[in-house]
């Protein structure tokens, strides 16, 4: 495949990174089909030829697939995988290589005879593995999938990246079409090179963004449905060309809350302050966080027995797309259809090969795919997401209504994203509509500036949880008035229990992690346990 000229320069501004001492950084941003992966393509054979080592990260462990076989049809070479969804004798097998290649300090031997290879391709786990890579490739390294929260180690892989990087002289190169406040500022402070893909190849152009706004959609229609009129035209017209669709609801199960008639409240999780969700694939009510499950006539507190469901879910959103179009051919994916391991991959790779022309999935579906038959993405319900309690929540908005719209018309003419939103003003979302990042980022950062928040300071959260209440609030109330610096809290985060254990959080600003160790010891904290959590 030649490259554009803008692949070009990219690569060759990359190539003449490759060779020097220390740690060098760059952030390839570009356009979502920009063709970025291809740039990865041929920095890694630069490198081969280099005789250096290469790890290469991926958000997702369904990405690994279509990521792997790109690069091995291209470089010609076996490429090991690492993931948690691996089997004990894959893992091993992968170990084994990599243990091997350690062994085998002429990198370029490797390459020869296949025996074994200097590339090692995973998900975030595998930037821990002791490999002494040279250069490091992190695709979408604005998701955050690559940090880890639970169970310990918790690490951002970006983080570590560079710190093994600065450890072995190797090459980062970062790459997104929406990369994270932090490793923007970075490269506006000339930290980090910045590299910019700014046109899709071929001439395509990006996907022509609709607006639906729902409180003029809803007049049109004599009930209330979950498709537009206008995407439900778009979607209609899609499969009678013989394209394909994808569309985001990032809302699982049926109804998202029961009410009771009588009292008005939602029912709850018994272990969780959370709202129950019903999923009709169970005809159960099912708690998100600890995944109880919970009879769908379960009564109320108050004694009652009568109900309402009110809200919806991608099952309510595949039941009315079947009703509209008998014969379309969907596949849903979500928590509830990937659970087992190699189940996402198989749907995927159902889709791919057109056994399926419509994709109905939660955020899982926004993640970098690259589906060449796609001519529309429609966004259910675009507003979920924008209105939580999050410094960052504007940024992981913007960025997903980019990604998912990403995925229309890569390799397709006329492609269009509709997006349907009770709230089309909401500045963020003229950003994504425009695929304006550059004015997205201008605002974000200086909001963040202003308000004193990363990437402007070091922001650490400290994270304690206990089965009792008063015990929990004596700990954090003492640990807060031991910290040093400027101590926010504690206070309750927005999921204030979780499977029978009360939550606080303390916040602090550039403050320094020794002081804090010593702090938590000074406290008797029996009872409670505590987290730190770094570059929250």
């Amino acid at each position: 495949m030649q490259l554009t000229d803008e692949q070009q320069n990219a690569l060759e501004q990359l190539q003449s990174m490759l060779q020097g001492d220390g740690f060098r950084g760059a952030l390839l941003h570009g356009v979502t089909g920009s063709g970025k992966t291809q740039v990865y393509l041929e920095l890694s054979k630069k490198a081969l030829d280099l005789g250096m080592k290469i790890l290469i990260l991926v958000p997702e462990i369904n990405l690994t697939p279509q990521t792997r076989k790109r690069f091995e049809d291209f470089l010609k070479c076996e490429i090991p995988i690492l993931h948690s969804g691996l089997g004990a004798k894959e893992k091993r097998e992968t170990w084994k290589k990599l243990l091997d290649c350690n062994i085998c300090r002429d990198a370029m031997h490797c390459v020869s005879t296949y025996a074994v290879t200097p590339i090692l391709m995973g998900t975030r786990s595998a930037i821990l593995t002791p490999f002494e890579p040279q250069l490091i490739i992190i695709d979408e390294e604005h998701d955050s999938s690559y940090k880890q929260q639970d169970p310990a180690p918790r690490y951002n892989v970006r983080e570590m990246a560079f710190h093994i990087a600065h450890k072995y002289g190797a090459l980062v190169v970062l790459g997104s079409a929406t990369p994270s406040m932090e490793s923007y500022e970075n490269a506006k402070k000339e930290n980090l090179k910045l590299i910019e893909l700014k046109k899709r190849p071929g001439g395509l152009p990006l996907p022509k963004v609709i607006i639906a706004d729902m409180k003029e959609e809803r007049k049109k229609q004599d009930k209330d449905l979950m498709l537009s009129p206008t995407l439900r035209d778009a979607l209609a017209k899609t499969l009678l060309e013989g394209n394909q669709a994808i569309i985001l609801l990032n809302r699982r199960g049926y109804s998202t809350t029961r009410i009771c008639e009588e009292c008005g409240n939602t029912l709850q999780c018994t272990d969780c302050n959370v709202v129950l969700v019903y999923h009709k694939q169970y005809n159960k009510l099912m708690c998100h966080y600890c995944g109880k499950l919970f009879p769908s006539d379960t009564h109320c507190q108050c004694g009652s027995d009568k109900f309402v469901f009110l809200g919806s879910g991608i099952e309510k959103a595949e039941e009315e797309i079947m009703e509209w179009l008998p014969s379309a051919k969907i596949l849903r994916l979500d928590a509830d259809t990937t659970s087992g391991i190699g189940a996402t991959e198989k749907l995927l790779q159902k889709f791919r090969s057109k056994e399926c022309n419509i994709l109905l999935g939660t955020q899982m579906v926004a993640k970098g795919h690259d589906f060449p038959d796609v001519s529309l993405v429609g966004v259910l319900c675009a507003d979920i997401g924008s209105a939580i309690p999050d410094f960052r929540a504007g940024e992981r908005y913007f960025q997903l209504l980019t990604q998912v719209a990403g995925r229309a018309g890569r390799f397709l003419e006329n492609s269009q994203v509709i997006i349907q939103t009770f709230c089309p003003e909401n500045p963020i979302m003229q950003f994504a509509i425009k695929h304006d990042y550059l004015g997205f980022s201008k605002c974000e950062l200086a909001e963040r500036q202003e308000a004193f928040y990363p990437p402007f300071c070091k922001m650490i959260q400290i994270r304690l949880q206990g089965k009792s209440k008063a015990r929990l609030d004596l700990v954090a109330k003492r640990l807060a008035e031991s910290l040093p610096g400027k101590v926010l809290g504690p206070a309750e985060p927005f999921i204030s229990k979780a499977q029978k254990l009360h939550r606080l959080v303390i916040t602090l600003k550039a403050a320094n992690p020794a002081n804090i160790k010593k702090a938590i010891d000074s406290v008797d904290s029996k009872g409670v346990e505590i987290r730190i959590d770094r570059d929250c």
